[in-house]
């Protein structure tokens, strides 16, 4: 699975990371090394985000129920919280600087594509 911007026709992500049975693994292993360049994790339901524990900033993408960007991030702290995000379902966390390499913004539809 991965994470395309449909506006800008690019990818996210080639590589989705999800919340699953597994959950804790992913958690420990973005915690000690961040999102691996070629990977997106994809949080829904989610309408805050916190950075605690974690070694590296992140960039982070807030949807609304249309997969539409309400609100970004860009390299965002550790140990930092984000307050919830009006109108947000769910969100895109990726590596730093991957919003403003993709030009992804406020406004941009994205869609999880199926592996």
């Amino acid at each position: 699975m991965a994470v395309w911007n449909r506006t800008r026709c690019t990818y996210l992500g080639t590589t989705l990371l999800t919340l699953n049975e597994h959950f804790m693994n992913t958690l420990r292993h973005i915690s000690d090394r961040g999102i691996p360049s070629d990977c997106a994790l994809y949080i829904s339901p989610c309408q805050g985000i916190y950075t605690v524990g974690m070694r590296c900033a992140i960039d982070i993408a807030f949807l609304d129920n249309e997969m539409r960007v309400i609100r970004i991030f860009r390299s965002f702290p550790p140990n930092c919280f984000v307050e919830p995000v009006k109108g947000a379902i769910s969100a895109v966390e990726l590596p730093p600087e991957r919003l403003a390499e993709t030009g992804t913004s406020v406004g941009d539809i994205l869609v999880i594509e199926p592996g």
